[in-house]
């Protein structure tokens, strides 16, 4: 493991831990499943983890994981942190500073992290899914506004523009009509498990026999919990998973002004 990923392995066995003892099934999704399949581990060059909860089970534990968390982690989202810009959370490292280039200039806690995602149903009819899509499709381009993306010249007049339109005032209003959007369908009654937070659109909306009740792999000698059918889970996301990746593509998909894993995200910041 790298240094940062060995940071990240601790947030995650804490995760773990809280989620054992609040009896909440989690699953690795994304690249942390693919690195448990095939690495039983981190994939070398990946810089993150990834986590997933049903709704119902996210809920519980956003309510009773803060009384259970070490001081040092922070359980981030928007109603945790009213700047922060996305529909899932993150449980922060204090002690550390992992600045994003796109979210450098927001005043959120910048430690490092691991994702943590809401599983939600989808609707069943053609029509609902279609207003459902468009009423993603609009609220994701009010949230675009809120990032920078280095070196676009789009993204960089979207957000003038955008900020220009006020859309980057209280994310967390808009944060919350998005929620109650996403997780109108129940995943007890959905055939389709959708991660809406992830950046790879519709590759994260999956049949539910995908997850199933999940299946045991090994994650750095961790034992965790992935989509009890993952060669169909993975091969939705990948294509082809058992090959491996050209040299070229081996690398980390974040991009950060400042990682430090010795001193606190506030030795950089004007915010706390």
């Amino acid at each position: 493991m790298t240094d940062l990923q060995k940071v990240e392995f601790d947030i995650l066995q804490c995760f773990i831990q809280i989620c054992d003892t609040l009896h909440l099934p989690y699953f690795l999704v994304c690249g942390s499943a693919l690195g448990a399949v095939k690495y039983g581990g981190f994939i070398p060059w990946d810089d993150d983890v990834d986590v997933a909860l049903s709704r119902d089970a996210y809920e519980i534990f956003l309510k009773k994981a803060p009384a259970l968390l070490p001081s040092h982690l922070f359980l981030q989202n928007y109603q945790s942190d009213p700047h922060f810009t996305h529909c899932f959370s993150k449980l922060r490292n204090s002690n550390t500073t992992y600045i994003e280039k796109s979210v450098a200039h927001a005043p959120i806690h910048h430690g490092v992290c691991i994702d943590i995602f809401p599983i939600d149903g989808y609707p069943a009819g053609r029509v609902p899914s279609i207003v459902l899509e468009i009423r993603k499709k609009v609220f994701l381009s009010m949230m675009s506004a809120n990032y920078r993306v280095p070196h676009s010249w789009k993204g960089t007049i979207f957000a003038a523009l955008g900020k220009m339109l006020g859309y980057c005032k209280n994310p967390d209003a808009k944060l919350r009509k998005y929620t109650k959007v996403i997780s109108k369908y129940p995943v007890q009654t959905s055939e389709i498990w959708c991660n809406h937070g992830n950046w790879q659109g519709k590759l994260e909306y999956a049949p539910r026999w995908h997850y199933g009740n999940g299946t045991w792999a090994e994650f750095e000698g961790l034992k965790v919990r992935v989509p009890e059918n993952y060669d169909a889970y993975l091969t939705q996301k990948y294509g082809d998973w058992r090959v491996d990746l050209p040299k070229e593509q081996q690398v980390g998909h974040h991009y950060y002004e400042v990682c430090d894993l010795t001193r606190p995200y506030t030795d950089y910041t004007q915010h706390p």
